[in-house]
């Protein structure tokens, strides 16, 4: 499974050597093979407001958190599917809208200090052909790659993490999927070393050694130690100066740094909660045996519990990843993988531009204080300022008053973007690179989460036309959801050359025998058996031990010979 991603040639560099990132169809299309054709719907969502990512600290508020979804499919012709040499329908090969068969979904979340690009699920159908190199990892590593490289260059100063849990299952995103033949389900260790290779491949490894050292990876596999993690790791794992470019463990306690928060804070607040994810179903339970969470239906608040936020058995983090080999999920021979890239900011002063940017997120941000056990330190935010001095930042401004008269807008569908209801321009003006900015459509919250559920309630991939009719069905919601009219999809054209193996093919030479260079057997004649046949006796011969001449006398002297007169022939029985 391997693939050859290509920067397209439209990428630039800025002063802080992060590439200008270009259309996701051009990174679509530098990445998948050459000729390899099929189409991409990509949908997303503005960053909005959600719940935090972290537990926030004794005491203090939660921290302003961000969040931006992002979905992408990948669909092929009916008549291009694997095992589409047999006879189909006339309404496949009048298809339009492909079969979808590959999707990924990332959550990029936003503080003021961090990045997160959490991999949220990633599934296939089984109905392109299994072919090298792998469209699935290259499809996977251009979007992951496109998506970082826009938040790096929208935020230079900002610590970045890509994190995701690989866990086998049947079918994440194509109900029915699993039941096709064609679709190979991944092993947990199999899934595991596969995410390993495309974040490798991805971001941690290239010739620029200044970038490659600003990346690590991590790794932890509850029930694994240092040692045991070896075999996940990518081939190659040491570079030239001695370095790893992957670890074992996890980069938590240098997340919480970057978040202002000290890594001796409560472990709860050290730990991330993703949706689906089986350390935060943990973390859950956790908190609700010490009553750290409150319901209507159970109110068993604890003040002494929020207090301090600490949990009565899990004191540290490394207890945690102790405890959780004992989950259902990690034991009874299941594992599931933790895998953490982080990339540290290329310009860590930042520029006039970054900090601009940075300042208007930290508006809607709130910042957080660094955890002590001094008391007195946690008490300098509760001491009120006197009441002459003037905080600059807590200033309010005047709204500007509105005059003139009221212009009525046109009522929009719900859960479409305004950017795509509109008035002006047809479907190819919206889905112009330089208009839109990605070639997708822009959804609300509402909207996005109204498609993903349409594709994953009522639909049918165990078969060719179903799973055909299923894409067409969820094609056309999505649009309606928009508010437009027809299709979206981007017509992706492969334009990555095969990578060649050896090197005799590298250096374009064919080592070719001659006819007078090859030499055929000859036939053996019966002489040449007979003399075979001597040649062989001889080397018993040759090769029997070589007895003395006196050891053969004595040999010969020492046999006893039975005379005639000695030999009696066995009477025979005389009859009665």
């Amino acid at each position: 499974m391997a693939s050859i991603i290509q920067a397209p040639s439209s990428y630039g560099h800025s002063p802080d050597n992060t590439p200008e990132p270009g259309s996701l169809k051009d990174a679509l299309d530098a990445a998948l093979a050459d000729g390899f054709e099929c189409k991409a719907r990509y949908v997303h969502t503005p960053p909005k407001t959600c719940d935090a990512l972290f537990s926030p600290l004794p005491g203090q508020g939660s921290e302003k958190t961000h969040l931006a979804s992002h979905f992408l499919t990948v669909s092929i012709p009916p008549v291009r599917t694997a095992g589409s040499s047999i006879a189909i329908s006339d309404y496949l090969n009048n298809h339009k809208h492909g079969v979808l068969s590959i999707g990924i979904e990332v959550l990029v979340y936003t503080t003021k200090h961090l990045t997160t690009v959490f991999v949220s699920k990633a599934d296939t159908t089984g109905y392109i052909p299994n072919l090298p190199p792998s469209r699935t990892k290259a499809v996977c590593s251009a979007f992951l790659k496109w998506l970082v490289t826009k938040q790096r260059r929208k935020h230079p100063s900002r610590k970045l993490v890509v994190s995701l849990f690989a866990r086998a299952q049947d079918q994440y995103l194509f109900p029915g999927s699993v039941d096709h033949s064609s679709k190979h389900v991944l092993t947990d260790r199999q899934l595991i070393k596969w995410w390993a290779k495309v974040l490798d491949s991805t971001f941690l490894t290239g010739t620029d050694n200044s970038a490659a050292s600003q990346k690590q990876g991590y790794l932890t596999v509850p029930g694994f130690a240092g040692p045991e993690l070896r075999q996940f790791y990518p081939p190659g794992n040491t570079t030239t100066d001695g370095q790893h470019r992957w670890l074992p463990g996890h980069p938590l306690r240098e997340l919480a740094e970057t978040r202002g928060i000290s890594s001796a804070a409560p472990p709860r607040c050290l730990l991330p909660r993703f949706p689906d994810d089986p350390k935060a179903r943990y973390i859950i339970d956790l908190d609700e045996e010490v009553g750290l969470t409150f319901t209507d239906d159970a109110p068993t608040d604890s003040p002494v519990k929020r207090r301090n936020g600490q949990w009565s058995v899990i004191k540290d983090l490394e207890r945690f990843w102790e405890a959780m080999e004992f989950r259902q999920e990690c034991s009874s021979g299941r594992m599931v993988g933790f895998l953490w890239v982080v990339m540290c900011p290329s310009n860590p002063t930042g520029d006039a531009a970054g900090d601009d940017a940075a300042m208007e997120e930290s508006q809607e941000s709130s910042s957080l204080g660094a955890f002590s056990s001094d008391p007195s330190s946690q008490q300098r935010d509760d001491t009120p300022t006197p009441s002459g001095q003037r905080n600059p930042r807590k200033r309010k401004r005047k709204r500007k008053v509105l005059t003139g008269p009221i212009i009525p807008r046109k009522p929009r569908l719900k859960g479409g973007s305004s950017s795509h209801t509109g008035s002006s321009g047809t479907l190819d003006g919206m889905l112009n690179p330089t208009a839109s900015g990605d070639g997708g459509l822009t959804l609300s919250k509402d909207g996005y989460d109204r498609a993903m559920s349409l594709l994953l309630k009522g639909s049918d991939f165990s078969k060719l036309e179903p799973a055909a009719r299923t894409t067409s069905r969820w094609v056309a919601d999505v649009a309606s959801i928009a508010g437009i009219q027809g299709d979206w999809a981007m017509d992706i054209r492969g334009q990555a050359k095969a990578e060649l193996t050896n090197a005799a093919e590298a250096s374009g030479q064919v080592h070719d025998l001659g006819a007078s260079m090859v030499r055929k057997k000859k036939r053996k004649t019966e002489d040449d058996v007979v003399d075979d046949a001597r040649t062989m006796e001889q080397r018993i011969e040759d090769d029997a031990p070589v007895i003395p001449e006196h050891r053969k006398e004595a040999n010969a002297i020492a046999v006893n010979i039975l005379g005639a007169d000695m030999v009696r022939k066995k009477a025979k029985p005389v009859p009665l």
